[in-house]
């Protein structure tokens, strides 16, 4: 050890170091700070965004602010350059400003010690509209189907079922519909109280980006019911009216009604029949009472659950006509038609109905006809049909009337009494001898029908 401490060089070494250590000291000592001032090189500020003030959004809309960032060249203490870049600002300000176009400086804002040497740009053009406001109905569209078996109802927009929609001046005219979509896709239950986005679109089905809609959403409702089919109502009498009085019309509060149930049974359904109970009069000119409806053997709901039924009624009477000309429909050409029974071609008709118009009423305002088409030769019993004026019923509508007619092929001789024939075309037959099967064209397609002596 005291061989290194009486070394030459060593004692060069150690003399260095204190030097180093007396030379801190000293300038520790007397208080001198490290350089800090020394300026940065100039730094460049990107993507600065533009901030707008004093600009009236609800009245306003403001286009064209292009670019919406600026580019700052600062300078500045390295220390006060590296504090958070969201402390430098650009800023338009539009305030008082109205509809047009404007050509407007930048203002800019920077952290305490920094300078701006350039913005760029330091001014931009922008242009002001006017905003207007609209109020249109609320679309609701669906997308999708429901699970197999099951079909969609109406959709329901809660509350008033309108928005308001603002758009600039210039676009309110393009504004065609607010549409809201809700997906339907394999559910099995309604869609209860779902909040929908609403979008406007113009009148080529594009969205409008500029457009506020207030609200911007809406709850909706979309009914996912059981296949249903509407049917019109049948209406069937039963019972008596009271001694004296006639019908003239019966009116029931709707018009059919709707039925839910499987497809087979849907298919095969085509009205819904209402018995009408006659007795259920009370004599005023009209009465009104309440029907139940229930569902089909098959279906499983009937809407509406209940008819209401109005019977018309008056003071009537009964009148026979005598006289009253029937006549027979195709009859074809190959045939001559004799008349059994009557012996002529008219018959005698009771009817009933209001005094006032039975009073009027005359052979010739009714109208009898029996259908003579596919019937062959022989003697034949015909039901007729009666049309009879409005408010006007037979007096005996159960019964079936009948006449009885023989037909002849053309050229035997026949004691019938002449009668028109229609258009070969109504019903034109060919000759068939009595209990002999015979075939006839209608429209391309052969029938066979089977006659006997007493009729078809």
């Amino acid at each position: 050890m005291d061989k290194w401490l009486t070394h030459n060089n060593f004692a060069k070494v150690l003399a260095l170091v204190f030097s180093i250590i007396l030379w801190a000291m000293v300038h520790l000592d007397s208080g001198t700070p490290v350089d800090s001032t020394t300026l940065a090189q100039p730094r460049f500020i990107d993507n600065v965004k533009i901030e707008v003030t004093g600009f009236d959004e609800d009245k306003y809309i403001l286009y064209d602010l292009e670019p919406s960032t600026v580019r700052m060249e600062v300078k500045g203490k390295r220390i006060d350059l590296t504090t958070n870049f969201s402390d430098y600002k650009a800023r338009l300000n539009l305030e008082n400003l109205g509809p047009g176009t404007f050509t407007l400086p930048l203002t800019h804002e920077l952290p305490p010690g920094v300078e701006l040497i350039s913005m760029d740009p330091s001014i931009v053009k922008v242009t002001i509209e006017a905003k207007e406001t609209r109020t249109i109905p609320v679309t609701i569209v669906t997308k999708g189907e429901p699970a197999d078996g099951l079909v969609l109802g109406t959709p329901i927009v809660a509350g008033e079922g309108t928005v308001d929609v603002t758009l600039p001046a210039s676009e309110v005219q393009e504004l065609s519909k607010v549409e809201g979509i809700v997906d339907v896709t394999g559910l099995k239950d309604s869609v209860k109280g779902k909040s929908v986005k609403l979008t406007a679109y113009d009148r080529q089905g594009q969205p409008m980006e500029n457009a506020k809609i207030s609200p911007s959403s809406v709850d909706v409702e979309v009914p996912i019911n059981k296949l249903y089919k509407n049917v019109p109502l049948e209406v069937r009498k039963s019972g008596q009216l009271p001694s004296g009085y006639v019908l003239t019309g019966v009116e029931t509060d709707v018009e059919g009604v709707v039925l839910y149930g499987s497809k087979e049974a849907l298919e095969g359904i085509s009205s819904y029949p209402v018995t009408v109970d006659l007795s259920r009069s009370d004599g005023s000119t009209e009465t009104k009472y309440l029907v139940d409806l229930t569902p089909p053997e098959g279906f499983e709901k009937i809407e509406p659950s209940s008819v209401t039924i109005t019977l018309h009624v008056m003071p009537g009477g009964q009148k026979q006509l005598e006289g009253v000309p029937v006549t027979l429909k195709n009859t074809g050409s190959s045939y001559d038609v004799k008349w059994i029974r009557p012996v002529e071609a008219m018959l005698s008709l009771t009817v009933i109905g209001p005094n006032e118009t039975l009073d009027a009423l005359r052979p010739e305002d009714i109208q009898i006809t029996a259908d003579l088409a596919h019937l062959g030769a022989g003697t034949h019993s015909v039901p007729i049909e009666v049309n009879l004026p409005e408010g006007v019923e037979l007096a005996d509508s159960e019964t079936s009337i009948t006449v009885d007619v023989e037909l002849t092929e053309k050229g035997n001789p026949t004691s019938g009494v002449p009668v028109e024939h229609s258009d070969p075309a109504d019903g034109a037959q060919s000759p068939a001898g009595s209990g002999t099967p015979s075939r006839q064209e209608e429209g391309g397609n052969t029938t066979e029908d089977i006659t006997s002596g007493n009729g078809a």
